[in-house]
């Protein structure tokens, strides 16, 4: 008897892992309080925003101070300019944030993530009607990787303030483990005595 898992036979737990987290995400970020201090405003808002307009900034992201070239630095007032800083960054955007497309491709990215959930799941040692824990932890630590690690090289060299790092490490998390839950009540030929709180 054939107990291999496919792709195919995981469709339905891809999207609703996909699904379950898109409302996890919307939720976190318009109901939930925890984002709301992420972002902070700059104390002269307008003069920023009219140098943009003026000198027709196009999109795209930009360090400051700016160092092309990391030979300019053996020039001690290039380096003295360099050290003394403020440094940052800064991404300028081609207009208003379309919602509409934002969402859609959230959900996509969420569909993709499942995908390679999957896939990890179809080649492991997991056959259909494996177990309730065995398929949660291994599908909930793959999608932990996936939501975490993909954005920490990013806090580390462009200065993510530790408090919205660690908002998004928790909903990263919550993510992970909502798509090992979906996984594994949807695993196929789940027995029903192997889900949480039903006895033979």
């Amino acid at each position: 008897m054939d107990l291999s898992v496919s792709l195919l036979d995981l469709w339905l737990a891809i999207m609703a892992s996909s699904f379950a987290v898109f409302i996890a995400s919307s939720l976190a970020h318009m109901v939930l309080p925890h984002h709301k201090k992420d972002w902070d405003k700059l104390p002269d808002e307008e003069a920023l925003l009219e140098f943009i307009r003026k000198n027709k900034v196009p999109r795209g992201q930009y360090m400051f101070p700016s160092c092309e070239d990391w030979n300019d630095l053996k020039d001690p007032e290039k380096k003295k300019h360099y050290m003394a800083g403020p440094h940052g960054t800064i991404r300028i955007w081609s207009g208003m944030p379309n919602m509409g497309r934002n969402l859609g491709l959230t959900f996509l990215s969420y569909i993709i993530i499942g995908l390679f959930v999957a896939f990890l799941s179809s080649m492991a040692n997991l056959q259909a009607g494996s177990e309730f824990m065995p398929v949660f932890i291994f599908t909930a630590t793959a999608a932990i990787m996936a939501y975490t690690f993909g954005y920490i090289g990013d806090t580390i060299w462009y200065g993510q303030p530790l408090k919205p790092f660690l908002n998004d490490l928790a909903d990263s998390i919550l993510f992970g483990l909502l798509t090992g839950v979906m996984f594994a009540l949807l695993w196929p030929g789940l027995p029903e005595a192997t889900l949480p709180g039903v006895t033979g």
